[in-house]
């Protein structure tokens, strides 16, 4: 082998060893920034289903509620309208 060709073997060996080694070392700051982002969209999104979910747990108190109150309502109507037909 030329002298050449083995220096440009070995120049081109070292290149492609730089390549991998400086790629890897921008790859894993770029995927850690990932990760941390996911991460807290992650504990904002879990934290916005927990107040979600007690939101709904009030909303069925509150319509449960509504609807003894709409059922008692229709009691005393139907009491008035007795007594109204008891006095005509």
């Amino acid at each position: 082998m030329d002298v050449w060709a083995m220096i440009s073997a070995i120049f081109a060996g070292g290149a492609l060893i730089w390549a991998i080694f400086r790629d890897k070392g921008g790859d894993n700051k770029e995927l850690t920034d990932r990760v941390s982002t996911l991460e807290s969209k992650i504990l904002v999104q879990e934290s916005t289903l927990s107040r979600l979910e007690e939101e709904q747990d009030e909303m069925k108190e509150t319509l449960k509620s509504l609807g003894t109150q709409i059922h008692q309502l229709d009691l005393k109507i139907e009491r008035i309208l007795t007594i109204l037909e008891k006095v005509k």
